[in-house]
Order: C-alpha cells, then structure tokens, then sequence
C-alpha cells in the first residue's frame, strides 16, 4: 500500500501492528536515508534494538531476511531490521518474508526503483507492506522542510536562513539535520526555550562559503592529487579552514555509507549511478573515483584527522588555517597512496 512520508513519519512513534515491511524509495534518497534515521532512533527511543542487512546480500542468499527477523523474535526482545540498498535483487527474500511467520518489522531504503520494478509493483498493492516514495525538495520546499527539522531541536529559521542552509547543503536532508543539530549546541537550544538562528550564525561558524568554492579542492583531497590540492588550499582566502574541514567531513561521511555496497561486491561506479539523482552529475567522477581508494579503516582514520584538525583550528595560539593545510595534505597523500596499488 502507498503511504506519504507524514504517515511513514509516525513509524518512529509507534510501528503498526499490521505492517512487515516500510519500504522508503525515491529519487530523493538523502530524504529516504534522512527518515529512516529517524524511524530508528524514535524506535530505538521506545527500548527496540535494531539490526542491519545489505540489501545486495539477498540476492544471492533469498532466505537470510527470514531467518533474520524470525531468530530474532526467538529471544523476546524488541527489535527492527533495517535493510540498506533494498532493490529488485532482494524481491524472493520480500515474498519470503511475507510468507512466512510473523517476526520482527523490516525497514527498507531503495533508491529510485525504475518503472516495471517488481518489488515496488509487490509493496504497492500488498497491505503488509508500506510503501513510500521520497520526492525531490525544491528551494520553494526550503522553509517548510527546515522548520520541520529545527523545531524539535529548539530552533526557528526565517526564510532567508532556511534556503541558505538548503542551497549549501544541496538539499541533502541528512546534511542539513547534522548542520542544524551543530547550531542548536551552538546556540544553546532547547524546545522549551527555542533560539532563533541567523544569517550572522551562519557567518559566524564559516557555513556560508559557497560549494562552488569548496567542490574542487575536496574532490582533490580524496582522489589523491596532491598538486591539485596544494594549489588550490593556496588559493583560498584566510578563515576558511572550519567550512572545509565540515565539508570535507560530509563528503567522508557520505564515502563511508557508499563503501558499504561496494564492500558488499558492487562496483564503484554502479554505486554512484544507483544514486541517480542524489548525487549531482559534476560530483559523480570524483566520487567514483574516491570510493575506489578509500576503504572503511582509512575513511575512518581521515574523520578522526578532520575532527582533530577542527580542534586544532580553534585552539587558541593553534596555527589555524596553516595546520588545517598541513593535515588535509596528509589525508591527501593517503588517497595517493592508494592509488599505487
């Protein structure tokens, strides 16, 4: 059955008795990713354990999501079963899951599941299963869809600050939570006590710099070009090591949740094309690129760096962007590394 993200929203409170499988798919895959990050944690807010599965790991064995969620209803406890990469692979475990015995509830998060697609043909017309598609926000969308966010975090945007973060976060929904949840601490936000944020709060922590600023040089950071990343650090005004460190944090992080499926055997370049459109057409070569050099131990020790280099930039008596430099160079030097082998 089709549900509207309202709807598939209220999972997070209380998932229905009725329903085995919400399945989130759509262009718009940050959305489906950013929802599912709040089913979890609402569920997992109410005592529910959760579980993970790679959706490319069904394919070659149907039977694992039964038996998941039934082994796991064996020991009482309350737990969700979330499924990453769920597509038209993962179709026999679905109607395996359905016909089977009751066990625990499954959330799936596909992509954009193209016309014909068999398994959004089955989640649409069967009533265990929950359906919703994420649409892609527009700057129009901008004020509605922050708002909805800052609320519960204590905060309220105007309309200018709203389509700013939108249009610097490329309207990735999971970006903008994280930034929004960075300004709430920032401001000492509370619910009960809400904070207004600013175009000067956006100023004042760097979040302002453009993209277009910022695109290249990280795109040279994690592909491993050293000179292109050495001439292009040189080149950027004083003051902006903190809106590259967060970038360049964002990109890590969105890295780490690709690898995954090429961890599970996919390659890098069908990974980035079964994005779609979540990732922009100008970004899709270097990430392709980078998701080839980085695995989970390097990704995971170049977050730690950014956050140290971070620290270190606001340390006082620290050598600011200079130090900055220093460790994005080093990262830098580990992507090439990669790249001889």
């Amino acid at each position: 059955m089709k549900i509207d993200a309202a709807r598939a929203a209220g999972f997070a409170r209380a998932w229905p008795a009725d329903v085995r499988l919400l399945l989130l798919h759509g262009y718009d895959q940050s959305a489906s990713r950013d929802l599912a990050g709040q089913i979890v944690a609402g569920q997992a807010a109410t005592g529910a354990g959760v579980t993970e599965l790679i959706g490319a790991a069904l394919k070659d064995d149907p039977q694992a999501l039964l038996a998941a969620v039934t082994s796991l209803s064996m020991f009482g406890d309350r737990e969700l079963l979330r499924i990453d990469g769920l597509d038209d692979d993962g179709l026999v475990a679905v109607e395996g899951l359905l016909a089977g015995p009751a066990g625990y509830p499954v959330l799936g998060v596909a992509g954009a599941l193209k016309k014909g697609s068999k398994l959004l043909a089955l989640a649409e017309k069967h009533p265990a299963v929950a359906a919703c598609q994420q649409y892609e926000a527009t700057l129009r969308d901008a004020g509605r869809l922050l708002n909805d966010m800052a609320g519960p975090l204590g905060l309220r945007l105007d309309r200018a600050v709203a389509e700013a973060l939108f249009a610097l976060a490329d309207g990735d929904r999971m970006i903008m939570r994280r930034e929004l949840e960075k300004f709430a601490l920032y401001k000492d936000a509370m619910p009960g006590t809400p904070q207004a944020l600013t175009l000067d709060d956006l100023a004042a922590l760097g979040i302002t710099l453009g993209d277009a600023e910022l695109f290249a040089p990280i795109a040279a950071i994690t592909t491993g070009d050293a000179a292109e990343a050495t001439d292009l650090l040189a080149r950027l005004p004083d003051g902006t090591a903190i809106p590259l460190l967060r970038a360049l944090e964002r990109r890590l992080a969105q890295l780490a949740l690709l690898r995954t499926e090429v961890d599970a055997g996919r390659s890098p370049g069908d990974v980035i094309e079964g994005q779609g459109r979540a990732i922009m057409f100008k970004d899709k070569p270097a990430l392709t690129k980078a998701l080839a050099l980085w695995d989970q131990p390097r990704l995971a020790a170049a977050q730690a760096d950014v956050l140290a280099a971070e620290r270190a930039v606001k340390t006082s008596g620290g050598l600011g962007d200079l130090g900055a430099h220093a460790r994005l160079l080093a990262i830098t030097r580990r992507a090439m590394a990669a790249r001889r082998r």
